[in-house]
């Protein structure tokens, strides 16, 4: 009994602190020289992460910018579970819309999520970005891509563009031969999901069960 009264009680810490253990499962942050790519079509960056199994609890980008708007930007983020084109998945399934007001200057624009089920993460998803306004007179605004890989997770040398109004008008891009690497400056924050706890709670178990037996 006091090898059950252990494994439930370390079950239970760890259960407990289920906060404690969210972590950074991608995260690309601004370089030493940083290309801001100005577009007014939405338009964004595939991800894929380390591993399946999380639950989205926030999401932050950078960008910059010459001019403000109220609500002039837009974040989505989709599953990476639409259609091939150009040999790879689109954008599909939409997870999320978020709007922000442009700031002259640029900023940092985060969004927190609740830990819930509903916001599991797929392994692959494009985070996407709108700016209303961006090419109307000298307005101009844009992500920021510092010239490097992600140091956690992975993101490949393109980025998404919106082409047209259908759910499939997509297209990959990248800057040209001898560009800037196609990776904007993002960080995704997730918690294990309850399953990911559980096995965990029951790796204790079996570990404190083995050290027991010894």
């Amino acid at each position: 009994m006091k090898l059950i009264n252990l494994t439930v009680a370390a079950g239970s810490a760890i259960l407990l602190s289920h906060a404690a253990l969210g972590e950074v499962v991608y995260q690309l942050s601004p370089g030493a020289s940083n290309f801001s790519y100005s577009s007014a079509s939405e338009y964004g960056d595939e991800i894929l992460l380390d591993r399946a199994g999380w639950i989205l609890t926030g999401f932050s980008f950078e960008y910059s910018a010459n001019y403000s708007q109220a609500g002039g930007l837009t974040l989505k983020l989709y599953s990476q579970d639409g259609p091939a084109i150009g040999g790879a998945a689109s954008p599909g399934s939409l997870l999320g819309s978020f709007t922000f007001d442009i700031q002259n200057g640029g900023g940092t624009p985060t969004v927190s999520f609740p830990e819930n089920p509903a916001n599991a993460l797929p392994d692959r998803l494009t985070w996407t970005a709108t700016f209303s306004g961006a090419g109307v007179g000298a307005n101009v605004a844009g992500l920021l891509a510092p010239d490097a890989n992600p140091v956690v997770g992975l993101s490949g040398n393109d980025f998404w563009t919106k082409t047209g109004p259908g759910a499939n008008d997509w297209a990959l891009n990248n800057f040209g031969a001898g560009g800037s690497q196609a990776n904007f400056v993002a960080t995704v924050n997730a918690v294990p999901e309850p399953g990911t706890v559980a096995l965990m709670v029951a790796g204790l178990g079996s570990l404190l069960w083995f050290s027991r037996r010894k």
